[in-house]
C-alpha cells in the first residue's frame, strides 16, 4: 500500500530539518542528481529561472565531488540509479563532516512505507514524490534550507508518514 495519496497536495514529507546554511547565502545553491539527463536538466532549468544557483551531474559519484566541491545549500537527489545510488550517496554524505549537514531531498517514485524508511535511515531529510510541480519542489527547497518557513505539510500526509513508520523501526 502506498504511503501517499495520490493528491498532488499530499506528496511530500519532511523529516528533518537542517537549518539554515551556515556560510552568508546571497543565492542559494541547490545540487540536482538524476540520471535521467531530460528530467535533471528541465529541473534544473526552472529551479535557475527561479532565481537559485543550481548544478546538475548525472551520476552518483559525480554528486558525491560536487556536494564537496561546490558546497550546496541542498541537494536533490534521484533514488533509483545505476552505480551508485541515492540512498548510497545519501548515506556517504552522512559519514563526512563536510557534507554531513547539507540538506538532502529525495526526488523518487519510492512510496511505500518501507522505502520511505529506507530513505529516512539513508539520511534524508525529505521526499517528494515524482511527479512533482517543479513550484512544489522550490517550496520545499525554500523551507529546507530556511528560506520559506510558510510552506508546511499536509496534516493527512504527516498521519500517513507517521503511521508508515513507526517507532519500533527506529524511524
Amino acid at each position: 500500500m502506498a504511503a501517499f495519496s495520490s493528491n498532488a497536495q499530499t506528496r511530500y514529507q519532511i523529516w528533518a530539518n537542517r537549518g539554515a546554511p551556515t556560510r552568508p547565502v546571497a543565492v542559494p545553491r541547490v545540487l540536482v542528481v538524476d540520471d535521467h539527463t531530460e528530467s535533471a536538466d528541465a529541473l534544473s532549468a526552472y529551479l535557475q529561472a527561479s532565481g537559485l544557483s543550481v548544478r546538475t551531474v548525472y551520476h552518483g559519484s559525480d554528486a558525491l565531488k560536487a556536494a564537496k566541491e561546490w558546497e550546496p545549500d541542498c541537494i536533490v537527489l534521484d533514488v533509483a540509479m545505476p552505480g551508485l545510488s541515492g540512498i548510497g550517496v545519501a548515506a556517504m554524505l552522512r559519514q563526512h563532516d563536510m557534507t554531513a549537514r547539507i540538506p538532502l531531498l529525495a526526488y523518487t517514485a519510492y512510496d511505500t512505507a518501507d522505502q520511505l524508511r529506507e530513505l529516512k535511515l539513508a539520511g534524508f531529510d525529505a521526499v517528494c514524490l515524482k511527479p512533482a510541480d517543479p513550484s512544489q519542489l522550490e517550496r520545499l527547497i525554500g523551507q529546507m534550507i530556511g528560506l520559506d518557513d510558510a510552506a508546511g505539510t499536509d496534516p493527512a500526509t504527516t498521519a500517513t508518514i507517521t503511521a508508515a513508520l513507526k517507532p519500533d523501526t527506529g524511524c
